[in-house]
């Protein structure tokens, strides 16, 4: 079973050693990092990482602000943000300021800490999917559009009633 890569951040290695216990039995390998500027270097030496999971109240840089910086820097990778202290300007920052998934409080759950993690899992399976298709559509239209020029005429364009386009080759 391919074995997805999950990095908490927070400052306390205690809920780091929890989070890794509550995902024992899953395909999931849990790193962990005790603050922002550690999961930022982790993130930039580890391209497997597929979901950050983030404490929000942390020294030095809080969780909006490393998820802002995960957001900008690594836009493909989901985040969740953990939190004690949950309000509703906090969970609209989390959500709307910096993209992230879901907004959890801690203590949270473990089946949904592990359902949510779940639907986000397969919710970057497939955005990596739909990315690697729009590249493939992208590089089979210049390659189409090449042999078009070179071979005028060599392919026909119809549309399908939903309006996706159609190449016949000749």
């Amino acid at each position: 079973m391919n074995e997805n890569k999950i990095l908490v951040v927070d400052d306390e290695e205690n809920i780091i050693k929890a989070i890794r216990r509550t995902f024992i039995d899953d395909a999931v390998e849990i790193v962990g990092a005790t603050s922002g500027a550690e999961g930022l270097k982790m993130l930039a030496k580890d391209d497997d990482i597929d979901l950050v999971i983030s404490d929000y109240k942390m020294p030095q840089m809080n969780g909006i602000e490393f998820l802002s910086r995960v957001q900008h820097d690594f836009p493909n990778v989901l985040t969740i943000i953990l939190t004690a202290y949950g309000d509703i300007e906090t969970a609209m920052q989390a959500i709307n300021e910096v993209g992230a998934y879901k907004f959890i409080l801690k203590p949270w759950n473990d089946s949904e800490l592990r359902i949510t993690v779940k639907r986000a899992l397969e919710l970057d399976k497939i955005l990596k999917e739909r990315n690697l298709l729009q590249r493939t559509v992208k590089r089979q239209d210049i390659v189409l559009k090449a042999m078009e020029k070179k071979y005028p005429g060599i392919s026909e364009v119809e549309y399908d009633e939903d309006g996706n386009r159609i190449f016949k080759l000749k």
